[in-house]
């Protein structure tokens, strides 16, 4: 039988402080839905790459674990690249790098998950994202297949990356309906509106402040709460300028369960990215019956369908007048919570599994 090698080295960090980014959540969601199919046609072995030994073992799936007490740094893969070791730790035949690129001894038996072109379409220098305009069209050209998360990723990717789009095939996202979904006993002490993945940055986070503080002038009863590790100063500065501090409340280290929470108590989530190569938070927001208002870029429409309210990312007084229409109730919630639940229904990560697992067989035959 066949086997594939799935890095998971973008998970480890949930295990040493209890949460991990966006491509470390889905690459988790993606491996234990794949653990649940039955008669996988290959041998799946989790590989995992560090000095303190978590890896594979600590996600108690039915899949072999290998693990590389070696340091997870580019300069040391760099190194490790130059010699087979991890073909002859994991004996695969196909290699899957989950976390959008690597230094790769034989990068012609990989596939590649590139999530988006953020470092040429909002190139961001605290991202790093000049490594990444330097590096990922090369690995893109190379690996043996490439997968994305929405058709728009694709189309930047084919774009940017200058691959044949045959190259490159869509597997959308999911959402864990075990943790989101909706929750008909909502309660709340304070209403309130909810960002998640905030920064300064293309997230628009600012933009969304600057609508709250003009809606804020009402004394509304809407509060406004922002899931954002690290606060920079010049918004704890605005807050207080604006006399928002009472206001909105920044929530930095959440749970997935607090972050469930979070979602099915806000009266809706607000979402005005200026792009992304999927947009979780407005599906796990839509699992759990909360309206969310985004904008109709990249692939935020393809997530949100009909089921979202769309504003232009500029557009601070569109904000503003949706945080008023929810404040005096002028939007039927009932109508738009049956929408969320049928959009966020389309996507699943028993879904995503498999059509990983096709692009595997098409690439192991």
């Amino acid at each position: 039988m066949k086997r594939v090698a799935i890095d998971i080295n973008s998970v480890v960090p949930y295990y040493v402080r209890g949460w991990v980014s966006g491509i470390g959540r889905t690459t988790m969601e993606l491996v234990k839905a794949m653990d649940q199919l039955d008669d996988l046609p290959f041998e799946v072995v989790l590989y995992s790459q560090n000095m303190k030994g978590i890896g594979g073992r600590n996600m108690n799936l039915h899949f072999s674990n290998k693990h590389l007490y070696f340091p997870f740094r580019k300069q040391y893969n760099k190194i490790l690249s130059h010699t087979p070791f991890r073909e002859w730790l994991t004996g695969y035949d196909l290699l899957h790098i989950p976390h959008n690129h690597d230094y790769l001894h034989n990068p012609d038996k990989s596939v590649i998950t590139i999530h988006d072109t953020l470092y040429f379409t909002y190139p961001e220098q605290r991202l790093d994202h000049e490594f990444a305009r330097q590096n990922y069209p090369q690995l893109a050209k190379k690996c043996r297949g490439i997968i994305t998360c929405s058709e728009s990723s694709k189309r930047d990717i084919v774009k940017y990356l200058d691959v044949n789009e045959e190259k490159v095939d869509v597997c959308y996202w999911g959402y864990n309906s075990n943790l989101f979904h909706y929750d008909r006993n909502r309660d709340v002490d304070t209403p309130y509106f909810l960002m998640v993945s905030c920064s300064l940055g293309r997230k628009n986070t600012m933009n969304l402040l600057r609508a709250y503080s003009q809606f804020a002038k009402q004394q509304p009863l809407h509060h406004l709460k922002l899931v954002w590790p690290n606060v920079p100063k010049e918004v704890v500065d605005y807050l207080q300028t604006e006399s928002l501090s009472k206001y909105v409340e920044i929530c930095t280290q959440v749970s997935d369960d607090q972050l469930a929470s979070l979602y099915k108590g806000a009266t809706a989530t607000f979402y005005p990215s200026r792009y992304e190569g999927f947009g979780l938070p407005v599906l796990e927001s839509m699992a759990c019956g909360t309206p969310v208002v985004t904008c109709s870029n990249s692939s935020l429409p393809e997530v949100g369908g009909n089921a979202a309210f769309y504003v232009d990312p500029d557009d601070i007084d569109a904000m503003a007048k949706y945080m008023e229409q929810f404040e005096n109730g002028d939007i039927d919630r009932d109508d738009i919570i049956a929408k969320c639940i049928s959009q966020a229904n389309k996507f699943s990560w028993e879904q995503c599994a498999r059509q990983t697992i096709d692009v595997y067989k098409k690439y192991l035959d």
